[in-house]
């Protein structure tokens, strides 16, 4: 079990990812309560957790004997779909040149801030499965044969993996968060400008770059972006 938690460790170190931490400053920022930030923690930790424990389990090393490819679609619908978001991109790009701060509707007021910080923690946990890392992890802790030893790997995976946000409810706890708050409350509105023009420049970039593979590929059925399978 020992060489498990270590290759669980090792593979959280390389999957480890900022973004609980800014989806939970973010809602402090914009008012949301530090037991709901907590409860968001919570809900990605253990919930993430849980789903690696139900996994490895259930399917466990069976997953590396899974044809990927066999579950994309067909070439034509890939493309089809691959040109519907790319217009829908470039759509979404043209509004935002025309009105810089425009951006979709967000919730409003603390309450629904709240649940939508803890519905993200539901999706958020998840979405763990597109991650290789875990994936890779359920199949080797499928090897295992203690359920405890495939829970305590999944769960060392999602702390290390989420440290960030493991720091920070710690900082919460501990009632040492304000700083960071407060900073981030003061960058966000200088910073909105450069970062609305950026979201615009990438919207239109990946939109085309979608755009020419799909018609590339009704010019010759091929793709020239990379193939994943």
């Amino acid at each position: 079990m020992v060489e498990l938690l270590v290759t669980a460790l090792t593979l959280g170190l390389a999957g480890i990812d900022p973004a609980g931490l800014l989806l939970a400053l973010g809602a402090l920022a914009a008012g949301a309560r530090e037991r709901t930030v907590l409860a968001f923690a919570a809900v990605v930790v253990l919930g993430t957790a849980l789903l690696g424990t139900v996994l490895t389990v259930a399917v466990g090393q069976h997953l590396q004997d899974v044809d990927w490819a066999s579950l994309l679609p067909p070439d034509w619908l890939g493309a089809t779909i691959e040109a519907l978001l790319a217009g829908a991109l470039l759509a979404w790009a043209a509004v935002r040149l025309r009105r810089p701060e425009a951006r979709p509707p967000r919730p409003a007021g603390r309450g629904r801030t709240g649940s939508a910080l803890l519905g993200g923690g539901v999706l958020f946990a998840a979405s763990a499965p597109l991650d290789p890392t875990f994936v890779g992890l359920v199949v080797l802790a499928g090897r295992e044969e203690s359920v405890l030893a495939a829970g305590l790997a999944n769960l060392t995976w999602i702390v290390v993996s989420q440290l960030p946000l493991v720091a920070l409810a710690v900082a919460v706890v501990l009632r040492r968060h304000y700083g960071a708050v407060a900073r981030l409350r003061e960058i966000v509105p200088r910073a909105r400008p450069f970062l609305a023009r950026l979201g615009t420049a990438a919207l239109a970039a990946v939109g085309l770059v979608m755009a020419a593979d799909a018609c590339w590929w009704f010019l010759t059925e091929e793709f020239f972006l990379p193939d994943p399978t």
